[in-house]
Formats: structure tokens, C-alpha cells, sequence
């Protein structure tokens, strides 16, 4: 079993933060998060950029935080996600070199979401584990659930070596 790094750490610890902040999305834009002392950004929670910033803070790296994309280095040859509208996208660079991304993608309905294991699967993945899916590159952890909004599935990812 792969040990979890720091870029593992900072992916599960900041997803819920970039979810409020940014507004998710599907909820019909950004909320207008207000100036706070010691918060970075204009507070319009528009962009991401705020998002970004607080992220960047908190982790210490360099934070790629997307809303409606895939972050610009994401490995889309290596790693298959289901079909859909993507709602975030986050990489962040861990101390050791090492990447991670975080994806949220909302699908059109359950069977659409229960494809995504059948996904890593096809494309070489193991799931010895139950809880993770490796190869020889990367770990992905993938879940999904059925929101007010729809069905979303998220992965998890980090580079192994």
C-alpha cells in the first residue's frame, strides 16, 4: 500500500473549504463572501481566485484552482473520468515534487457515476485495496453521491513516484 503524502493531506483537508468558497457552481454562481481580515482576495468569490489564494496559504504551494475546468497540468491521457460538467479542478505540488488534483464532476445520473471504477479498471488501475484505485504512477481515490443538485463524482489523485 502507497503511504499518503502531504499533497494527499492538503487535497481531502482543502476540498471542503474550495467547495464553500467557491460557490460550487452548480448552485447558480459564487457567493458574495464578504472582506475578512486576514483572508486574501476581493471576497466576490467569483473566480476562484480567492479561493485560490486562501489554498496557496494554507498548503504553502503553488495551488492551480479551476472552477468549470481542468487544472492545465492535469494528466487527462493517464487518469479517465466519467463524462460531464466539471464543477472544480484543483492541483496543488507537494515538497517532495509530487503532484495532486482534485476533481469534482457533476454527471447526468447514477449510472453515469457508477461508471467511473469500471473506468480506472479499463485503463489499468488495481483496487487491492477496496479504497483506492493505483497503478504504477498515481492513486486515485473516487466517489460519488447524489447531491440536491445531481449526481457528482469526485476523484482524488496523487502521483506515487
Amino acid at each position: 500500500m502507497k503511504k499518503f503524502d502531504r499533497p494527499w493531506l492538503i487535497a481531502i483537508a482543502v476540498l471542503p473549504l474550495a467547495l464553500t468558497l467557491g460557490g460550487c457552481s452548480l448552485l447558480g454562481g459564487g457567493p458574495n463572501i464578504p472582506n475578512v481580515p486576514g483572508l486574501p482576495g476581493d471576497g466576490s468569490g467569483g473566480d476562484g481566485d480567492g479561493v485560490e489564494e486562501v489554498v496557496e496559504g494554507a498548503g504553502g504551494g503553488d495551488i492551480d484552482y479551476e472552477e468549470g475546468s481542468l487544472p492545465a497540468d492535469f494528466p487527462v491521457a493517464d487518469i479517465p473520468l466519467v463524462p460531464g460538467e466539471i464543477v472544480i479542478g484543483m492541483s496543488m505540488g507537494g515538497s517532495d515534487g509530487r503532484k495532486a488534483w482534485q476533481v469534482n464532476i457533476k454527471v447526468a445520473d447514477q449510472s453515469v457515476a457508477e461508471t467511473a471504477d469500471d473506468l480506472l479498471l479499463d485503463a489499468g488501475f488495481s483496487n487491492e485495496s477496496g479504497f483506492a484505485f493505483e497503478n504504477d504512477t498515481y492513486l486515485v481515490v473516487v466517489t460519488a453521491q447524489d447531491t440536491s443538485e445531481g449526481w457528482q463524482v469526485a476523484y482524488i489523485i496523487s502521483e506515487t513516484e
